[in-house]
């Protein structure tokens, strides 16, 4: 995603924590917390932190690619299959399954996306355990982490982030299959790019940017429709789906983001012709990856607040 993108979603799942987590269900069995109602009021908790500390959300949330820098290793989880690449499981280095027990691979093993985020989830909350017992941890540095996560959950809901055709292998590389169909480098930047145009002007009207140009300011694009979401609009409220991820279990949660997101990327750029991409259903895909993002980041930022402010299960 482009940094104004970034900078919506992290906005956007502040504001619908309180409400959206009325809607919160376990990841695994999608039933209803017993003690949904103490979520939701650690939920306002959380949301008022937050929102002290909004000011910071443009440089925390962009921190990843300006600052750190760590695009190479941590802001992607390329993943192929038998469907895009049949036969070719002999260069996987890694490999997931879905619930339907599909093999998805990697060509290589560890690191990426969701070990990033399982990682600084939990610094994040040891960092806010430390800070009663060592106030040099400060709570305005706990909530930069907070939006500092932002940034990597949002990249794995990117299609392009979560598949291997994204990255055509030059005719010495030998660590990629060859037997399937890459798609062009440019689109990467189309596809981020459209969204960035849709959002900027819905963000600007909502006060989330301040325009720097002109150009900003420009009406909504074709696609702003499916990238806006108003918290008094029952409909929009619905589409907010967290999860109360258990303890132990924010890697495979994010690994499973990143299943979703590549067959998402499969249906965006199909197979058989990959570089004619899906443009009459990416209005509804864009609803459904915004949608789904908002909810996912609502899902770690209550799962690490949680691991640092326990509730009493049995009230």
């Amino acid at each position: 995603m482009k940094h104004n993108t970034h900078i919506y979603l992290a906005a956007k799942a502040i504001e619908f924590m309180r409400e959206g987590l009325g809607n919160i269900r376990h990841a695994k069995s999608k039933k209803e917390p017993k003690n949904k109602r103490n979520i939701s009021a650690q939920g306002k908790t959380l949301q008022r932190m937050l929102m002290h500390y909004e000011e910071v959300i443009s440089e925390a949330s962009w921190a990843p690619d300006d600052i750190l820098n760590d695009k190479a290793q941590f802001h992607t989880f390329k993943l192929f299959t038998e469907r895009d690449f049949p036969g070719a499981s002999a260069f996987a280095k890694e490999t997931h399954k879905n619930k339907d027990n599909e093999n998805y691979y990697r060509i290589k093993g560890g690191g990426g996306l969701p070990y990033k985020i399982d990682h600084l989830a939990r610094v994040i909350a040891d960092m806010d355990k430390l800070r009663r017992y060592n106030d040099r941890c400060s709570m305005q540095q706990i909530m930069y982490q907070y939006l500092m996560i932002s940034h990597y959950i949002v990249d794995a809901h990117v299609p392009m982030h979560c598949d291997i055709r994204d990255d055509k292998p030059s005719k010495k590389d030998k660590t990629k299959p060859k037997n399937g169909k890459y798609y062009s480098g440019s689109l990467h930047g189309k596809i981020e790019g459209l969204w960035d145009k849709a959002v900027t002007p819905v963000a600007i009207r909502e006060e989330i940017l301040k325009p720097t140009n002109k150009k900003e300011s420009a009406k909504a694009t074709e696609l702003s429709e499916a990238v806006t979401f108003d918290l008094k609009n029952k409909d929009h409220l619905a589409e907010i789906k967290p999860l109360l991820i258990s303890d132990k279990d924010v890697l495979g949660y994010m690994i499973n983001t990143c299943i979703r997101t590549k067959d998402r990327s499969l249906d965006l750029f199909p197979v058989a012709s990959p570089d004619n991409w899906n443009e009459a259903g990416f209005p509804a895909m864009t609803r459904e990856i915004f949608a789904e993002t908002i909810g996912t980041l609502i899902s770690v930022w209550i799962w690490i607040w949680l691991k640092s402010h326990p509730i009493d299960k049995k009230k």
